[in-house]
């Protein structure tokens, strides 16, 4: 991220603040109604299941896994399910809260925090979103076991579906309005790029909060005990996970600041062309894995340019022939460097690849359009409009209703014509969000 995108979403986050508290206040009054409702409506079923499942709530959301930019996820949820399954909503609302309130995480750069070390209205959040969510979704499971009958003595599979589609629902529609307001982006862009990532997370942990309802219902309070501990091996298999997925995009940046010692302009130009191309990608709504491979592809895209001489790439005067020759190396040599590490070989053809053309006249392997690769055609595309709206060593920038039409006017020579119209809504927001317009 350069210095001017820094500075946009610092200004933006600034704007937000009325807002963001606004938008709290507004989420801890409607619990603290919901509360009240729960508390008049229903008794505490078990005491010692209360005082149980609070405790292990606890240490689960202690040892909750940090997530970049967006907070973190806990494991916590498998024991909320198994009170829904065993006990009532305000025990489910009570048990969920308790685990977020009283909860120790470690923090980076913080150590641990806690609720007199955390900004209160952090704790006051995350307390009342938990206990409209979980509570939410035991009166839905309550109220759906009492209308479809299964047979079986506790869980009610049916019930159990229309839980899980509430909470889901809910706890993805507060974090997206959350968001939304830090990031200044829209809440549906942002809650259909988060719900599917939580739908798995939740489907799969509430499996395990299944199995620790029926070991509590066979074995009593040690079954929880028991089958707590493979609860937090899965916590800890998935920041396993998450660490290494870190150390990929560190690896990223190191190759970048490479790139940027042989050549700084290409360093702003490949945060640029990342972020066009991940607009584009968005706008096309191509799944997650797709738009993450786009981003880095388009982060590395240029690091052949380090086997290329200095000279030739800072020339201020028209290349010529032969020099022009040496540039058109740099895809073939950035895609050789690529595809020597294994965890990013599958950005090799699309690096190798970026300055093919629609029509088979491009460069190193003349590939047309049937051939070429929709990542690559995104990256294409998002490449040469970055190249076209900012300074060269050989000319001024060009401006932004010329670059886009530019880019109308060359579908299916150079680019693939049936991306482009898409492609100039995404450039056309993501330029005026970078230049702040």
């Amino acid at each position: 991220m350069d210095i001017k995108i820094k500075r946009v979403i610092g200004r933006s986050k600034a704007k937000t603040n009325t807002s963001l508290y606004a938008y709290i206040s507004a989420v801890s009054f409607i619990a603290f109604i919901f509360l009240l409702y729960l508390i008049k409506t229903y008794d505490v079923t078990d005491k010692t299941l209360l005082i149980v499942f609070s405790l292990l709530c606890v240490v689960a959301e202690t040892f909750l896994i940090p997530m970049p930019k967006i907070g973190a996820v806990s494991v916590s949820y498998a024991l909320t399910f198994s009170a829904i399954l065993l006990t009532d909503p305000l025990t489910v609302a009570i048990i969920s809260s308790v685990g977020v309130a009283l909860r120790c995480p470690y923090v980076e750069g913080k150590g641990r925090v806690n609720i007199f070390n955390n900004p209160i209205y952090k704790t006051i959040f995350n307390v009342s979103q938990y206990i409209i969510i979980t509570g939410a979704g035991s009166i839905v499971y309550e109220i759906a076991d009492k209308i479809i009958d299964v047979g079986f003595v506790f869980f009610n599979p049916i019930a159990s579906i229309f839980s899980l589609i509430i909470y889901i629902f809910l706890n993805s529609l507060f974090m997206a309005i959350l968001m939304s307001l830090i990031l200044n982006k829209k809440v549906i862009d942002i809650w259909k790029n988060s719900i599917f990532g939580i739908l798995y997370n939740v489907v799969l942990v509430s499996l395990l909060g299944i199995v620790i309802a029926f070991s509590c219902d066979s074995y009593g309070v040690g079954g929880i005990i028991l089958f707590f501990i493979p609860l937090m091996f899965a916590r800890y298999t998935f920041k396993l996970y998450l660490d290494m997925r870190k150390n990929y995009f560190e690896s990223i940046n190191m190759l970048i600041r490479t790139i940027e010692a042989n050549d700084p302009y290409t360093s702003g130009h490949s945060v640029r062309v990342s972020a066009y191309a991940e607009s584009i990608a968005r706008k096309l709504n191509l799944p997650q894995s797709k738009i993450d491979l786009i981003k880095s592809a388009g982060l590395l895209h240029d690091i052949g340019k380090i086997g290329i001489d200095k000279g030739i790439l800072n020339k201020t005067g028209k290349l010529e022939k032969n020099e022009f020759e040496v540039i058109k190396c740099h895809p073939q040599i950035g895609a050789t460097i690529i595809s020597d590490l294994s965890f990013l070989s599958n950005l090799s053809d699309i690096i190798r690849h970026h300055h093919e053309r629609n029509d088979g006249s491009g460069y190193p392997d003349g590939l047309d359009h049937e051939k070429i690769t929709l990542e690559t055609s995104i990256l294409t595309i998002a490449d040469s409009f970055d190249a076209m709206t900012t300074n060269r060593p050989y000319r001024d920038a060009l401006d932004l209703e010329y670059s886009l039409r530019e880019i109308k006017d060359n579908a299916g020579t150079q680019f693939n014509p049936d991306i482009v119209d898409v492609a100039v809504i995404a450039l056309r927001e993501s330029y005026n969000i970078i230049n702040n317009y």
